[in-house]
C-alpha cells in the first residue's frame, strides 16, 4: 500500500504544449478507468494538460504564461 502511494505520488504526468493564446474553455472529465483529464481550449483548439497547470488557467489568461508559477522569496 505504501509502495503505491510513493509511486502515484512521484510520478508526473507532462502533455505536449498546446497552442499559445487566451484560454476560452476549462474542462475536467472524470473517467472510470484512468481518472481525471484535464483539457483546456485556446481558439478552439482543446488539448491535455496537468491538474496544476489548468488550475493555474482560468478563462481569459494568456496560454502558456498562465501555466508559470511564480515562487514567493
Amino acid at each position: 500500500m505504501v509502495t503505491v502511494a510513493a509511486l502515484l505520488a512521484g510520478c508526473h504526468a507532462s502533455y505536449p504544449a498546446g497552442p499559445a493564446g487566451t484560454v476560452t474553455g476549462r474542462h475536467a472529465i472524470y473517467r472510470r478507468a484512468d481518472g481525471w483529464h484535464y483539457s483546456l481550449t485556446t481558439t478552439g483548439a482543446a488539448f491535455r494538460v496537468t491538474r496544476q497547470e489548468w488550475r493555474r488557467c482560468v478563462r481569459g489568461s494568456h496560454y502558456p504564461t498562465c501555466t508559470a508559477h511564480e515562487r514567493t522569496p
